[in-house]
């Protein structure tokens, strides 16, 4: 309810409806902000901490190349990673899996696409006989578009 207050220049009247008073102001309700910067704040520093400490993913020096591009579609990735010697274990996303299965493994995680694709990231350590061996499973499960997963140069100028 708007509050009633008279002038300040003029004198006071007695008696009537107009002598009460001559101006009526009103005052206009904010919203107050600070809680929600505070909390925006402490979700902003939450995030920063936190979001470092999120998996990554599995670690692979890719070997660098100049002339890359990225890929529009995302297919599925096979990973070979440094120690494909000791346990000849390769990676399909986030599942390690042994080179004997990899054929079968593949078939099945490219079962629901149209497009039988694969990117394939190797260690910059792996050798060329290991990478064939890994062609000649992909060959198996039926692959026949292989990517192969490289990095830009880190440090120089194209």
């Amino acid at each position: 309810m708007p509050k009633l207050e008279p002038m300040a220049n003029e004198p006071r009247r007695t008696g009537g409806r107009r002598g009460r008073v001559s101006r009526v102001s009103s005052s206009l309700a904010e919203i107050n902000v600070v809680p929600l910067v505070d909390v925006m704040l402490v979700l902003l520093v939450i995030f920063m901490v936190a979001a470092p400490l999120m998996k990554q993913g599995f670690p692979v020096q890719l070997p660098q190349s100049k002339e890359s591009m990225p890929l529009k579609v995302s297919p599925v990735t096979v990973s070979v990673p440094r120690s494909f010697r000791k346990d000849q274990r390769v990676r399909i996303e986030d599942e390690s899996v042994p080179l004997s299965t990899l054929a079968e493994r593949l078939k099945q995680a490219l079962s629901d696409r149209a497009a039988k694709d694969v990117v394939l990231s190797m260690d910059g350590e792996v050798t060329a006989q290991e990478m064939t061996t890994v062609f000649d499973r992909l060959r198996q499960a039926g692959i026949s578009n292989v990517g192969i997963q490289t990095q830009p140069p880190i440090g120089r100028e194209p």
